[in-house]
Formats: structure tokens, C-alpha cells, sequence
């Protein structure tokens, strides 16, 4: 069987053997080729080579034959790829060629494998080469040797047609074993292709489980961590109807733990801002421009957001707080400013969550950027970039 049984449209199995799906198309280019010159050489050699007593008509008759079957090979080849079917027929008409080189090849010209009828010969012997696994293509290449040989002798060929049918012999092993090597180096580099996909998509599939996991445990934060914070500083009496509300509302956020934002859905990131910094039940000062983003870009900017006034309301209850938005050829920036106590940002322990994953680390996660800065006993300011 050819190994190009599969050219054509793409099937899945070539797709995953991209090195020896681009051999079969080479050798079958390089057949087809080969096959046409051959023939057209060779054939133009045989018509200025008539010297009786070989007679015109067999050998137009044959030289037409051979263009013709040549230009029909490679069609096929060029189309289809180099299929059993085809090789078979080539073989069958390259060895009636053999047989008959006593009526096609004046007799001075048939020792040494010099004619082209030998052309011929040499070029369906590599071509089998091309087409077929060695315990293949070493058998037939061995018919066109002998149906050589024995068209040579029947020919009256000065050496037998042993030099020819030596030098074949030559060829269909050389040829062979270069083929060998070539599959072998095309399978070593689909192996290494897939080596290397394989562990692209481990990389890939780390790389979503983590950030997965980064977008709960920000969650978390943001929600249940936050109300537990805010009960223990007695902040929110331990009964009170906002507290259930509150609750309620994280736990249906806690619920959407997973469903990532569609990736192709544009929402108003001003009106997403507006709404969730409702729920913090802090005075806002709104300087917000109409303002479309990608999903889950603003699912950052929001989340990332929240986060920010999460702290205000910790920290600086009772200042003022200012958000702003602003939106110019596709670069978005959103800037928390509150009038509170400050702090030393290099004083904030590395395990803390907030600022490190909350704030940064989301804003990160869609090739955005934030900056905190603060100075003691005056304001803080938490700035929000996209894309970064």
C-alpha cells in the first residue's frame, strides 16, 4: 500500500504526523516530476535514435504510449498522492517497455543500460521506492530488473543486459535504504512534534487550573473572607438584616465560581462599576465615562474595583471616596482616590491577599495592570490599566 493512501483532504491521522504527511507530498511531487522528464527526455533520445533495423512506427507508437502514461501519473500523483493502484500500473507498463527494448532500441545503444528504456526502468524503480515500505518496493523493483534483463538478452544486447541489471540492483537497494532513513527521521520528528504538544497542552492545562483556582481564592476573598473581617472588627452586628442580605449575595456569587465571562461579550464596564460599588454601602463620588469592554475585562476592573472600596470601607470610613473612568483609544484606566489614613505600602506582609491577587494579580490575569500608592496620614490611590 502506497503511503500516501491518505492524500487529499486533510485526515486527523496526518494531521497529528505533520513530518510524514509533508514526505508523501514531496515524494509524490518528486515522482510525478521525475516520471514526466523521463519520459520526455527519453522519448525525444528514441525518435533521433531510429537507425534501421529498428522501424519508426513501434517506437512513436511507444514514446506516445509513455508520454501519455506519464502525463496521466502524474495527474494522479500530483492529485491523489502515489496510491498502490497507480504503481502497480506503472510497473506493468514500465515492464512491457523492458520486454520489448529489442524493437525499440537499436542494438549498439542496448548494452550499459544507456537507452531509454533503462531511463525508464531506473526511474519506476525509485519511484516504487517513493510509493512503498522496502518489502515492497525491493520486490517490485527487482520485476523491472528482470523483465530488463530478459528484454535485453531477447534484444541481443552485447553484455546480456547484465551491467544494466547490476546497476538496477544498485539502485533499488540504495534507493531503499535511503527511503528508510527518511521515514525514520520523519518519524522521529513527529514524535518529537508530539512530544512537544503534549506537553504544551499539560503547560495550558496548568496554567487555566491555576488561574481558576487564583479566581476562586480571589473570590473568596473578596466575599466571604471580607464579611468574616468586617463581623470580627464588629463592623456588622451579628443578626442584622444587611448581613443576610450580604450573605445571600455572596453566596450566589460563590455559586458562579468557574463560569468564566464569554470572551467575545462587550458590557458596559461604567454601569458594571456603578452597581457593585452600590453594594459596599460607601458614599462614591462617580466620575465615570460611558465605557464598553470585553466581558472579562471588565469582570477585572469590577472585581479588582470592589476590592479597593473593600478597604476603603475597612480602613478609612468616613473619607471620601472618588472613582474615576476614562476610556481613550482603547485604553481603559480606573482610579480609586479616598482621603483616609494611608499606609506604608512596604509595611504590607507578602502573604496578604488583597492588594498581591485581589487588586494585582486579577487586573494581571487579562493583561491589564494596578498600582497602589499611599502615603501615611494622607490619601491612597489605587490605579487600574488596560490592556497593561
Amino acid at each position: 500500500m502506497s503511503t500516501s493512501e491518505s492524500a487529499g483532504p486533510v485526515s486527523d491521522s496526518a494531521r497529528m504526523l505533520p513530518a510524514n504527511d509533508a514526505l508523501d507530498r514531496v515524494t509524490a511531487l518528486c515522482g510525478a516530476a521525475m516520471r514526466t522528464t523521463v519520459a520526455v527526455v527519453g522519448g525525444t533520445a528514441a525518435l533521433v535514435g531510429i537507425v534501421p533495423p529498428v522501424r519508426a512506427w513501434p517506437v512513436v507508437v511507444a514514446v506516445a504510449v509513455s508520454i501519455g502514461w506519464s502525463a496521466v501519473f502524474a495527474w494522479i500523483a500530483l492529485d491523489t498522492g502515489l496510491r498502490g493502484w497507480l504503481m502497480a500500473v506503472d510497473l506493468a507498463v514500465t515492464s512491457v517497455f523492458c520486454l520489448a527494448q529489442g524493437r525499440l532500441v537499436a542494438e549498439p545503444i542496448l548494452p550499459g543500460g544507456v537507452s531509454w528504456i533503462a531511463g525508464l526502468a531506473t526511474m519506476s524503480i525509485v519511484i516504487a521506492n517513493f510509493a512503498w515500505r522496502p518489502h515492497v518496493a525491493v520486490p517490485a523493483g527487482l520485476v523491472i530488473v528482470i523483465a530488463h534483463l530478459v528484454g535485453a538478452r531477447w534484444g541481443g544486447a552485447a553484455d546480456g543486459g547484465l551491467v544494466p541489471a547490476g546497476i538496477q540492483v544498485v539502485q533499488v537497494a540504495a534507493t531503499a535504504a535511503l527511503m528508510t532513513v527518511l521515514r525514520r527521521a520523519a518519524r522521529a520528528a513527529d514524535e518529537t512534534l508530539a512530544a512537544a504538544r503534549a506537553a504544551q497542552q499539560a503547560a495550558e492545562a496548568e496554567r487555566v487550573r491555576r488561574a481558576d483556582e487564583r479566581e476562586q481564592n480571589r473570590r473568596m476573598h473578596d466575599t466571604v473572607l471580607a464579611t468574616l473581617v468586617t463581623i470580627g472588627a464588629g463592623g456588622v452586628p451579628a443578626g442584622s438584616a444587611m448581613l443576610r442580605e450580604r450573605a445571600a449575595r455572596e453566596l450566589a456569587l460563590l455559586g458562579q465560581v468557574g463560569q468564566a465571562p464569554r470572551v467575545d461579550e462587550t458590557v458596559s464596564l461604567d454601569a458594571h462599576l456603578r452597581a457593585a460599588g452600590a453594594s459596599t454601602g460607601l458614599p462614591i463620588n462617580w466620575r465615570l465615562a460611558a465605557c464598553p469592554a470585553p466581558a472579562p475585562v471588565a469582570a477585572a476592573f469590577t472585581g479588582a474595583t470592589v476590592e479597593a472600596l473593600a478597604n476603603v470601607a475597612r480602613h478609612a470610613r468616613g473619607g471620601r471616596v472618588e472613582v474615576r473612568l476614562t476610556a481613550v483609544d482603547g485604553r481603559i484606566r480606573v482610579e480609586i482616590t479616598d482621603d483616609g489614613p494611608g499606609f506604608d505600602a512596604g509595611q504590607v506582609p507578602g502573604h496578604r491577599y488583597g492588594i498581591r491577587e485581589a487588586i494585582v494579580g486579577r487586573m494581571r490575569s487579562v493583561d491589564g495592570d494596578a498600582e497602589v500608592s499611599s502615603d501615611v496620614g494622607h490619601k491612597t490611590t489605587v490605579l487600574l490599566r488596560w490592556p497593561r
